[in-house]
């Protein structure tokens, strides 16, 4: 699900290869994770939508999108949908932001992304993240940190998604070279999500001992 994401430039000045690597191979998995977490939501929760639809035509386009193996039609039969509005429609306006994101065209995928209604705060919360995700890949920091803090929001205490978005939210204040709000992100993974720490291959207790470090805590 990766794709070939331009690299981000931080803000500072050029550092040492050892202190660059770590912030692009956490922005690897940090970007990388969000389609996947959005998807599973999306998709897990697509009977809230359908159920309450309220157009025939929106729902006829995305039940067709759904069976849809080739995925340049199933795009244009989302966007369809997408333009019928209705709860269906909005669930069209997730689907095509996740395929633009996934062709790197970032910019419409948050158009869609802020053209959906969303009621549901497991799904606002991973279209949230996917809309900080995109600014994260347009170097725009100040506003993914904006995104990811609605989305946690949204999230409220969610132990698959929370730690997730706090993952995030870190990796941008490394970026920043704001090194106490990292480790602040990760200590609240440590002491407030401990079941992630056991099920996650991501070494959050490392990167929270680095952040305290360069902290200075």
């Amino acid at each position: 699900m990766e794709t070939n994401e331009p690299k981000t430039q931080t803000p500072s000045a050029a550092k040492p290869a050892h202190e660059e690597a770590p912030v692009k191979v956490n922005r690897k998995l940090i970007t990388g994770i969000a389609v996947a977490v959005l998807a599973v939501v999306v998709l897990a929760l697509a009977w809230y939508f359908v159920n309450q639809s309220g157009s025939k035509a929106a729902d006829e386009a995305i039940g067709k999108a759904d069976i849809e193996q080739n995925d340049s039609v199933a795009l244009e039969l989302y966007k369809q949908a997408a333009d019928q509005g209705y709860k269906s429609g909005n669930r069209a306006k997730l689907h095509v932001a996740i395929n633009l994101y996934q062709q790197g065209k970032y910019q419409e995928a948050l158009e869609y992304l802020e053209d959906a209604s969303i009621d549901d705060e497991v799904i606002a919360a991973g279209a949230l993240t996917l809309a900080g995700d995109c600014y994260v890949n347009l170097e725009q920091y100040d506003n993914a940190l904006n995104k990811f803090g609605k989305a946690l929001s949204k999230a409220d205490g969610n132990e698959v998604i929370a730690p997730v978005i706090l993952i995030k939210q870190a990796n941008v204040y490394r970026a920043q070279q704001n090194y106490a709000a990292e480790f602040e992100a990760y200590d609240a993974i440590v002491t407030k999500y401990p079941s992630f720490l056991r099920s996650s291959r991501f070494d959050v207790e490392k990167y929270r001992e680095r952040a305290r470090v360069a902290a200075g805590k």
